[in-house]
């Protein structure tokens, strides 16, 4: 292999060495982390903007109202058995992407805030207030407010419990009106009438009247039940807005738009909780109340459906009523995409039967399985090959390498030609003075010439010498003991009746140089040529009475310095020995875990950040 051939083996094993391979892996895994944990929440909002309502006016500021349902935040309380590292890893990544999720929504700086029941995943299993207290401290540091947002909550059947769940003791509702506010509101907002419904004490009630056989215009109302609530309620003239956590009644057979995920909603009873509310209660409520758009939860996916309503205000007049069942704000196993809905409101139209005041759209959150069972456990598949892939081409290379190693050009064996005989003879060629390579007995700053056998021997010197001071030959060993001429600066010395004279024949030796003119044999270097200078910015200054000067220089880029950086990321020769003691798998297992633990590490510090 030659010279030129064996420096670009070098060079390209340098830049494409192990350390070097496995560092940009590793800077890769940190910003697809970054992009995961953070990016793509980002990413997925951008697209998120307030609706304009059709009443909107040019010189109206509409109030921005966000509805949330389903956060269903997760504690440790809930769960008083043993929690493995599968279930804690699970709880850890959920409330992440509560809290991010969260984080990124509130970016979108809204007036008002409705969480639509189901704050607490098992906020009905709490034994005490105390622990209630401590749950709902948790929730309100994962979803933090600012001073100015006003929020509202509606009690939902995790929150509270309903039918055979609802707790015996009264401590549980207790703790929510005294931590959450009233289960029935009535609140306004821009000239609009948000009802707040407690559902799962709609649907208690319900049970309750049915059994009695009892119809609701007969009903004689539980004191500070749901039922008494929408009887008192007094909207005047301004559109209703209702908010249950758990959808009215509909056919079976209804859809729910192109943004639904799974099925329809169908009717189902079960430990717990209800799909939708019954057909006489839905019923009650709209002739109640006349909404003029409906928000519900509780179901994870989204949903719109009309229904029918008959005007008592206007006989005969017969008008759909939207609802909008919102999607869970938390991840679950039934949805794809969680979301949460935007709202602007804008002051109504009197002369309108059903104001077009109301505008909202759907905003999606990031799908929490892509993350990481798509684009992390993904970039582990590909990191496992790519490392696989470049072992294999590093055993390939390293297979023929000790062959094609050549010997060292100080160094030459007894009979046995130097490697390089050009360089050697070369009068003006130097060497080190010494040579750990050097055979055994000869001197060091000794070179032997191509032909081993005359056993001669030229002394080097250790500068570059001229044609006029090549080495004469070594005649006595009694010279190297001069302290006059010490091994590392001998030389040749004239002759006592010679002197020293400079003929035109040396004129051949020199040569030209570019311009034409005659090189001087003390200075064989051509010129440099001439670089441009790069660009800089001066700018000079009087300070305390004296000038003073700035000066800027453009960056400038050296490929050599370049090279020497990717020569310091090299593997060097003990990271071939050891590859080759490893084995093909076992490296790419220690490569592969290299470039885990450094994604592991960036993960447990980005997670600690998001709870600080």
């Amino acid at each position: 292999m030659g010279l030129s051939a064996r420096r670009h083996a070098r060079n390209s094993s340098r830049l494409l060495s192990r350390t070097l391979i496995v560092n940009i892996w590793r800077l890769t895994a940190i910003i697809l982390l970054i992009w995961g944990e953070f990016g793509v929440y980002f990413w997925n909002l951008s697209s998120c903007k307030w609706p304009t309502t059709v009443a909107q006016s040019s010189g109206e500021k509409p109030t921005h109202v966000l509805l949330v349902a389903d956060a269903q935040l997760e504690h440790p309380i809930a769960y008083r058995g043993e929690v493995s590292w599968s279930d804690f890893f699970h709880r850890l990544t959920y409330e992440l992407y509560l809290r991010r999720s969260w984080h990124v929504t509130m970016r979108l700086k809204p007036n008002t805030v409705f969480f639509l029941g189901d704050m607490l995943l098992s906020g009905k299993d709490m034994r005490s207030e105390h622990e209630y207290q401590q749950y709902v401290e948790a929730f309100q540091r994962t979803f933090p407010l600012d001073s100015d947002v006003s929020a509202y909550y509606i009690p939902g059947n995790n929150d509270v419990g309903m039918g055979v769940t609802r707790p015996l003791s009264k401590h549980i509702r207790k703790s929510f009106s005294l931590l959450f506010g009233p289960f029935n509101q009535q609140v306004v907002i821009h000239n609009h009438t948000f009802v707040l419904l407690d559902a799962p004490g709609l649907v208690d009630e319900d049970y309750t009247r049915a059994a009695q056989r009892i119809p609701y215009n007969k009903w004689s109302s539980l004191p500070g039940g749901p039922v008494e609530f929408i009887k008192t309620v007094n909207t005047g003239d301004s559109p209703v807005v209702l908010l249950s956590h758990i959808p009215l009644w509909r056919k079976d057979t209804a859809t729910c738009g192109p943004h639904r995920e799974k099925d329809n909603i169908h009717k189902g009873v079960g430990h717990g909780y209800q799909n939708t509310l019954q057909k006489h209660t839905s019923d009650f409520l709209i002739e109640n109340l006349q909404p003029s758009i409906i928000f519900s939860g509780d179901n994870r996916d989204y949903c719109e459906h009309l229904h029918k309503v008959v005007s008592g205000r206007v006989p005969e007049d017969v008008a759909l009523v939207p609802e909008i069942t919102i999607k869970s704000f938390s991840p679950s196993r039934h949805i794809r995409r969680p979301g949460f809905q935007l709202v602007s409101l804008n002051n109504p139209d009197p002369s309108a039967r059903f104001h077009q005041s109301v505008a909202h759209d759907l905003c999606l959150l990031p799908d929490q399985n892509f993350i990481y069972r798509r684009l992390y456990a993904g970039f582990a598949y590909f990191t496992t090959l790519a490392m696989a892939l470049f072992n294999m081409r590093r055993r390939r290379e390293l297979a023929p390498r000790a062959l094609l190693t050549p010997l060292s050009s100080h160094t030459s064996l007894p009979g046995m030609p130097s490697p390089h005989p050009s360089l050697v003879t070369a009068a003006w060629t130097s060497y080190p003075p010494t040579s750990p390579t050097s055979p055994r007995g000869t001197l060091p700053g000794l070179i032997r010439t191509p032909n081993a056998t005359s056993g001669t021997t030229f002394r080097a010197a250790s500068r570059p010498g001229t044609p006029l001071l090549s080495p004469i030959p070594y005649q006595h060993e009694e010279t190297e003991d001069d302290s006059l001429y010490p091994p590392q600066y001998a030389s040749a010395r004239p002759r006592l009746h010679e002197e020293e004279t400079w003929s035109p024949e040396h004129l051949d030796h020199l040569g030209e140089n570019e311009n034409g003119s005659i090189m001087s044999p003390f200075n064989l270097a051509p010129t440099a040529p001439h670089k441009r200078r790069p660009w800089s910015w001066t700018w000079s200054f009087v300070l305390k009475g004296r000038r003073r000067r700035i000066t800027v220089n453009a960056p400038t880029f050296s490929w050599d310095a370049f090279k020497d950086l990717i020569a310091l990321l090299g593997d060097g020769v003990s990271a071939d020995i050891k590859f080759k003691q490893r084995g093909l798998i076992k490296s790419t297992v220690m490569d592969v875990l290299s470039v885990a633990w450094v994604f592991a590490l960036t993960w447990a510090i980005i997670a600690w950040w998001s709870f600080r």
